[in-house]
């Protein structure tokens, strides 16, 4: 079993809380280096780590992060979550641990594959991604016009905000916070959604992962990004970008429906509170807390820094988000003059929003 964990120090506790459960029922355990190095223990970098499995520890950021540096190889996953952490992909936290430690070591589990995008910007291409490619204007409200082909045949020309190109996993991430559909995940499709666009006709588009994506012909007054996962910023400069499925998938480790039931009512309920607690905010509001989920804790400046909003606009988002019980603010121990920002980790009246993508 190979263990990857965030860098945080209530993670890393967890972390050594796995270990000890993995170590108790024979399972050989290989840490990740930076890991090892916080631990005093020996260990390997990423690519290097050789396991039949590798368990992250942690949140959705840290799983993409991992899933990003994995690249194409397809060891399956098993997502722990850490207290307090969003849990969407997680079906196991820290505590239960023990309680499939059994089923690992049996082979009493399947293989859940999830289609990931590669981006070409520049010549250079990314690696593969779970959830999505998002192009936007580098400053907020600026427009960014485009056009968009599919498999060399240009299909609309618009001015946007920007565009999400989405997996099935990664609808439910930040294109479903801009109005996207929600796409089950053995669907074989990708999700295109434009972000504002000018043309108040401009709907969601469903097409088919055999097709080549492709963003042509862009102009913006200010620099045009490409942000990968939520985790990778690259200058797409005056295009294109090229999106296409990955030749590899993401791997997870699916115990039994019986295993998982319990988690599943619990995934329901989140999924209803969210809609009754963010059906009614602004679309900033929803980016906002999109962002807090892919980044977790963050000052104000970081987050008008990622959502590239206007300091008044990040401010009221707050104050919505931190009154319907979804954000937590707390002083900065670093600078009491700063606050910091994360998602409430249990409710107020049991109340967490979804992460990086929903099971099916």
């Amino acid at each position: 079993m190979g263990i990857v964990s965030g860098p945080e120090a209530t993670v890393v506790e967890d972390a050594r809380t796995a270990i000890a459960t993995f170590e108790a029922a024979g399972v050989e355990v290989a840490l990740e280096q930076r890991l090892a190095a916080t631990l005093g223990r020996e260990g390997a970098q990423l690519e290097d780590l050789d396991a039949d499995i590798i368990a992250v520890v942690g949140s959705d950021r840290c799983l993409l992060d991992t899933l990003i540096r994995l690249g194409d190889r397809e060891t399956p996953v098993l997502p722990v979550s850490s207290k307090g952490q969003p849990d969407f992909l997680f079906d196991v936290t820290v505590t239960a641990l023990d309680t499939v430690v059994g089923d690992l070591m049996d082979g009493r589990w399947t293989e859940d594959r999830r289609m990931r995008l590669v981006a070409t910007i520049g010549g250079s291409e990314s690696p593969p991604l779970l959830n999505d490619v998002a192009v936007f204007a580098r400053r907020s409200a600026t427009l960014m016009r485009y056009t968009l082909v599919l498999d060399g045949e240009p299909f609309w020309k618009d001015g946007s905000d920007g565009l999400i190109v989405s997996t099935p996993t990664g609808s439910t991430a930040y294109s479903m916070s801009v109005g996207g559909p929600v796409v089950l995940n053995s669907a074989p499709v990708f999700s295109i959604v434009t972000v504002n666009s000018v043309n108040p006709a401009r709907r969601p588009l469903i097409v088919s992962d055999r097709m080549e994506v492709e963003i042509r012909d862009l102009i913006s007054s200010v620099k045009i990004e490409a942000v990968l996962d939520g985790q990778l910023r690259k200058e797409v400069g005056d295009g294109p970008v090229t999106i296409r499925r990955s030749d590899s998938d993401a791997v997870f480790v699916k115990f039994s429906e019986e295993r998982i039931a319990v988690l599943r009512g619990k995934l329901l309920k989140k999924a209803e509170v969210f809609d009754n607690a963010a059906h009614d905010l602004p679309p900033s509001a929803k980016l906002v807390l999109k962002v807090l989920e892919y980044k977790g804790q963050l000052t104000q400046r970081q987050i008008i820094e990622e959502t590239m909003l206007p300091a008044r606009t990040v401010r009221h988002a707050l104050s919505l988000l931190i009154s319907e019980g979804l954000v937590q603010k707390r002083v900065s121990l670093r600078d009491s003059r700063q606050g910091l920002y994360r998602v409430t980790p249990g409710p107020p009246g049991q109340r967490s929003p979804p992460g990086l993508g929903r099971r099916d």
